[in-house]
């Protein structure tokens, strides 16, 4: 509750949007409950609540770093710009959902592609504004080298990661050797006997979690520890991309 209570206070915007979705998650649980059709092999509001979860994280890890940059105005612009494309983003998927329709690589009429390219260009914002976030971060000076060091590594990983999500609009699909739909693992699906594209992308966006935290906790003063860490997780998370293609 106390971390809570300063998520509010860093940044109450960012904090209310995340919670808005958590909310969501609930929501689109409770829809699984009554709503039996599936999409893909699954539950359609499955994905839904995996994006919901996703925002919802997204949305407070930003809250907490932005608490810390002094560029107040610039900050404010930062957070309405990503609840805006986010909020896009979960309502084109839980549309897409409620209408029966993937929402990711579905060119099946005008509207899906109008839908799909909408959420695209929400994911390109988004990204540019915690790249934005990073390059503004070189201002903060009320932070241990360390902590501000994995912070702005955990941004940078992020955004490479979001722009690796090209590589699956490139093959209009996640699924390596397979038409995606297959058996996946509990609830993220991520395909069993097939490549996925998911795993990488999954673990490059939560570089903005992970890395920050190792550096807090394990590193605050030592930059080149949270190199090593930071590097040693981009080439995971680079190994899982290949490993898709084997």
């Amino acid at each position: 509750m106390t971390a809570l209570h300063k998520i509010f206070r860093r940044n109450r915007l960012l904090a209310w949007f995340g919670l808005v979705n958590f909310a969501l998650l609930l929501l689109f649980l409770l829809f699984s409950l009554v709503d039996s059709r599936e999409l893909l092999g699954i539950n359609l509001w499955i994905k839904p609540m995996k994006f919901a979860i996703s925002i919802g994280i997204f949305s407070w890890t930003m809250a907490w770093f932005t608490g810390y940059m002094p560029q107040l105005r610039k900050v404010k612009t930062i957070s309405w710009v990503i609840v805006v494309a986010m909020s896009l983003e979960i309502l084109i998927i839980a549309g897409q959902s409620l209408r029966g329709e993937t929402s990711h690589f579905n060119i099946t009429s005008a509207l899906n592609i109008t839908l799909f390219n909408t959420m695209g260009a929400a994911i390109v914002i988004n990204t540019l504004m915690v790249f934005w976030a990073f390059l503004l971060f070189r201002k903060v000076n009320t932070l241990t080298e360390g902590y501000k060091l994995g912070i702005q590594l955990g941004m940078l990983i992020f955004v490479i990661a979001s722009f690796q999500g090209f590589v699956m609009v490139a093959q209009m699909s996640h699924t390596v050797g397979a038409p995606d739909g297959q058996e996946g693992i509990f609830f993220l699906n991520w395909a069993k006997k097939y490549g996925d594209l998911r795993i990488a992308h999954f673990l490059g966006l939560h570089a903005l979690q992970l890395i920050p935290l190792f550096a807090w906790y394990f590193a605050p003063q030592k930059k080149l520890l949270v190199w090593i860490f930071a590097m040693v997780y981009f080439m995971f998370s680079v190994g899982a991309y290949w490993f898709a293609y084997l």
